[in-house]
């Protein structure tokens, strides 16, 4: 049984626990009051995420021992992605 909690994707998916706390305690507001806009706040959780995929699909889908050519598209995917979810916010306000 502790051969499972020692392997690597537990490790994984501890991490990818304390990173969704982090990034809900980035958004959240303790006081009650709605949330205003905030830049930093969205680049913050924003990054967050895109980690947390880059984990999952390394880790889960196996594509840290794919073909390079996969590995590079993969990532590529995640920067254009990133650029585009924060270019739609930073315009859209």
């Amino acid at each position: 049984m502790t051969a499972y909690l020692r392997g690597p994707l537990t490790l994984v998916w501890m991490l990818l626990v304390a990173a969704t706390v982090v990034s809900w305690w980035l958004g959240a507001r303790g006081d009650g009051r709605p949330l205003q806009v905030n830049l930093a706040v969205t680049a913050g959780v924003v990054a967050i995420a895109l980690v947390k995929i880059r984990l999952v699909v390394w880790h889960f889908m196996e594509v840290r021992t794919a073909p390079s050519w996969l590995r590079y598209n993969c990532d590529g995917w995640l920067v254009f992605l990133a650029l585009m979810v924060l270019a739609l916010y930073r315009y859209s306000s």
